[in-house]
């Protein structure tokens, strides 16, 4: 885990953010998520990324992810021109660093991770993924926008084939289209556009084994708590419980813009 600001956070063009983080271990052997936070003058990078359970070291995985991502953010210059090209550039460099960082380690079988990315500069933000990690815009205690998850069940909902009450019971729950890592070549970055945020907005970006394990409106606690990171361990804790004795690793970032 890499958490390089706190909260609140003053930027220099006077906006006000706070940010706050949570990873557990749940019911696994291992904790295999990971999630950073990094600011430079104006820009935020958000991070988070969910090793795959059933691959080699997932841990390893999504650890390079994030190690990537920010080392390029660390070496960009600011501000960012096209932080959508930024973010799938990124994305793709940082796939080629989970493959070395498995060849390195000489295991004998791929390392693989999902990936989503948020950069949050003057006002405005983008993001990016991989896989069924997942961003929420939350506004006014609603869901403006989410990333659509790059996953059998999601596929088939988009199909009409599955209704979205039946995703959590689906067999086919656990199978991500795409990934991070392997031998066939960068995968399709799915890219939002450029979305401008507004004082009481929040940032989410989670594993699967928070938003599984909870309604949507459980997050809406996010946008009117007076205490961001006593409320993302409450979530955390709420996802534990409701999903134990089987729980999956819980992770969640969070940023709350505030009134200037």
């Amino acid at each position: 885990m890499v958490s390089l600001i706190g909260a609140p956070e003053k930027w220099k063009d006077g906006m006000h953010c706070e940010t706050a983080s949570t990873s557990r271990q749940g019911d696994r052997d291992y904790n295999q998520d990971r999630y950073g936070v990094a600011r430079r003058d104006s820009t935020v990078m958000l991070l988070l990324a969910d090793g795959l359970g059933g691959s080699a070291h997932g841990e390893l995985a999504a650890q390079a992810f994030i190690d990537s991502m920010l080392e390029q953010f660390s070496e960009s210059t600011l501000p960012l021109t096209n932080p959508p090209d930024f973010l799938v550039q990124g994305i793709e460099h940082a796939h080629h660093d989970v493959v070395a960082a498995g060849k390195q380690q000489q295991l004998t079988s791929e390392s693989l991770t999902t990936g989503v990315a948020c950069l949050l500069q003057d006002q405005v933000a983008c993001w990016a993924h991989v896989g069924d990690s997942r961003l929420y815009l939350l506004r006014d205690q609603r869901v403006v926008l989410r990333t659509e998850d790059h996953s059998m069940v999601e596929e088939m909902i988009q199909r009409g084939e599955l209704e979205e009450s039946e995703r959590e019971t689906s067999p086919l729950r656990n199978f991500v289209t795409r990934v991070l890592g392997g031998k066939t070549g960068p995968p399709e970055v799915s890219v939002s556009g450029e979305i401008p945020v507004l004082p009481g907005d929040v940032l989410l970006l989670c594993s699967d084994g928070l938003w599984s394990a909870l309604p949507e409106t459980c997050l809406f606690d996010l946008c009117s708590t007076t205490a961001l990171d006593q409320t993302v361990q409450e979530l955390a804790s709420q996802a534990e419980q409701a999903s134990t004795p089987c729980s999956d690793n819980i992770t969640l970032t969070v940023l709350r813009m505030l009134e200037n």
